[in-house]
């Protein structure tokens, strides 16, 4: 049963995915023991994607008491809470530490849409239903570029200092979160293998009009955020949210 009370409550709600994910596990097959079996770099990436990162979130909230709610399925996420803050700075974590991630050489571009509205998200029932969670998926299916769009209901309630996880694209003026932000205020070793990354994935696919643009894309954002310098109020946004060692987590 729906409690309706609880139902009718407004709350914060995301959908996430990593892009191309379908694509790297189109040719897998078991093995004798009903292991899936990649070939390259799609290993890698389902080995982060679901043994490292959905799982060692996952606990992290669970044993944690977190005020978020969190269901992985493959590789789609779906992440809510009652409070804005505390959704902000998880996607701002984890799509940061998606793309900037060096384990298995696996770079992993994500995607999804926040929003907010009437749902019930219950992860110890594996129960997700509400208009809002479908506004969600609607809206990350929408997404063009890697980025985790913000609906403007939710934009317009981000106060300081979190907007400093936002940003709005200047070509189409949409709101995302702002994950490679963090290259202004982490000692970012891993610039240059990002770079190369993109450089790569954009040559990968010259000749893909659909999936090359949203690696051009990515890379016109690397390029705004490395030529960007931050003023000192948006220092002391950055470091009022994260100290120093709890940055590069």
């Amino acid at each position: 049963m729906i409690d309706s009370d609880e139902y009718q409550k407004e709350k914060y709600i995301a959908f996430v995915d990593v892009l191309g994910f379908s694509e790297m596990v189109n040719n897998f097959k078991f093995n004798k023991y009903y292991d899936f079996e990649f070939n390259g770099t799609g290993k890698d990436t389902f080995h982060v994607v679901n043994d490292y990162y959905h799982k060692v979130l996952k606990e992290m909230i669970c044993e944690n008491n977190s005020p978020l709610e969190i269901t992985t399925i493959s590789d789609c996420m779906i992440v809510s809470s009652k409070t804005l803050e505390p959704l902000l700075v998880f996607l701002y974590y984890y799509q940061s530490n998606m793309i900037y991630n060096d384990a298995a050489n696996a770079r992993i571009v994500t995607r999804g849409y926040l929003t907010k509205g009437n749902f019930v998200h219950d992860q110890k029932k594996n129960l997700i239903v509400g208009e809002a969670y479908q506004r969600a998926v609607k809206g990350e299916k929408n997404t063009k570029y890697p980025r985790v769009e913000i609906d403007k209901i939710v934009f317009d309630e981000i106060q300081v200092p979190f907007d400093i996880l936002v940003t709005i694209d200047p070509q189409d003026s949409k709101y995302y979160i702002n994950y490679l932000i963090r290259e202004k205020f982490v000692d970012m070793y891993c610039r240059t293998p990002l770079e190369n990354f993109i450089d790569d994935k954009i040559k990968e696919y010259e000749n893909n009009e659909e999936v090359q643009p949203k690696y051009i894309w990515l890379k016109t954002y690397h390029e705004r955020i490395k030529n960007y310098q931050p003023t000192k109020q948006e220092c002391e946004k950055f470091n009022c949210l994260f100290h120093p060692i709890e940055r590069d987590i």
